[in-house]
């Protein structure tokens, strides 16, 4: 039988906030590249949560493949109603990703974007610059 002391600790670990990651997405222009979002991503998870700031009420998310280290699929998710599904939400495909590590990026190809897009691999100093909070759900992922 657990010990008390062993039941709090379980439970104070619950409650430290999780570590996250933030990446910066840019576009890359003729003379800068732009900021066009931030990608987020748990430790301990494999899905990276996009927000990209033409769409603020939308998330993205990318999750790697299981055959290949380098590609990704970029997928939406909207809730299941069905109250007899097994499934939460419903997965759909939107494009597809790349990682370049010698460039240090991963390029975003969204299905309907012709402009390229690109997510650094190295995360940022902070993941809260300037005392700005977290968007909220963007790191719940499933």
């Amino acid at each position: 039988m657990k010990g008390l002391k062993d039941i709090l600790d379980a439970q104070a670990e619950k409650l430290k906030p999780a570590k996250f990651y933030r990446f910066q997405i840019f576009t890359q222009g003729s003379e800068k590249k732009n900021t066009v979002g931030m990608a987020y991503l748990k430790e301990g998870q494999t899905i990276y949560t996009l927000r990209l700031w033409t769409f603020l009420e939308d998330k993205f998310f990318m999750l790697p493949s299981k055959d290949d280290a380098t590609k990704y699929l970029l997928m939406t998710r909207e809730p299941n109603r069905s109250q007899s599904s097994k499934n939460k939400y419903f997965w759909n495909i939107v494009g597809n990703a790349k990682a370049d590590s010698s460039k240090g990026i991963v390029e975003l190809n969204f299905d309907l974007f012709d402009k390229k897009i690109y997510m650094t691999i190295f995360p940022e100093d902070s993941a809260t610059p300037y005392g700005r909070s977290i968007p909220d759900g963007a790191l719940e992922v499933v």
